[in-house]
């Protein structure tokens, strides 16, 4: 596979990363109108709503979730760099393909074991044990969706530093 392919093809992954986080970001709006509307309703008609809580919750997981392979694409991400100090471009590339290669291997993982914390509740028909009775695996897909573009992303990095000695913020 050529370099420019290679590009193209993380170029399809971050407008992908992009939109996902552009979903998270409409998600924390509707999750604040939603609570500021039902702080206003509790406090001034004395009627809060039963569901604004729960659904809140579960879709703050689209929020992490979504947005965490755009905020690595970005170069957003925590990073601990008081080692990185001390080595030059060369030591710090190193560390770099390093750490992300260990961080893939978690995002493998995560994937792994989202996606089969999610075909359990798909096959399984989970729901909350609430009167929301919310179906679980509609829920739990987020982290699989969140999981993908993640691994994908890292993967993007790594090529690309070990190709480039560029990260894909930096293309």
């Amino acid at each position: 596979m050529t370099g420019t392919r290679i590009l193209k093809i993380f170029d399809s992954v971050k407008k992908i990363n992009t939109i996902a986080a552009t979903l998270s970001g409409v998600i924390l709006l509707f999750i604040t109108i939603a609570i500021f509307v039902d702080v206003f309703l509790r406090y001034f008609f004395n009627r809060p709503s039963i569901w604004v809580t729960e659904v809140s919750s579960y879709l703050f997981l689209y929020l992490v979730f979504l947005a965490t392979a755009y905020c690595l694409q970005e170069g957003q991400h925590i990073r601990v760099t008081f080692l990185l100090d001390y080595f030059g471009d060369k030591g710090r590339r190193i560390m770099d393909i390093i750490t992300s290669l260990f961080a893939l291997t978690f995002s493998v993982v995560l994937l792994w074991q989202t996606s089969i914390m999610t075909w359990t509740a798909f096959s399984e028909d989970w729901t909350s044990p609430t009167m929301l009775n919310a179906p679980f695996a509609y829920i739990y897909v987020s982290m699989v969706i969140g999981s993908f573009l993640l691994t994908l992303t890292f993967l993007g990095n790594i090529i690309l530093m070990v190709t480039s000695g560029k990260t894909v913020d930096q293309m």
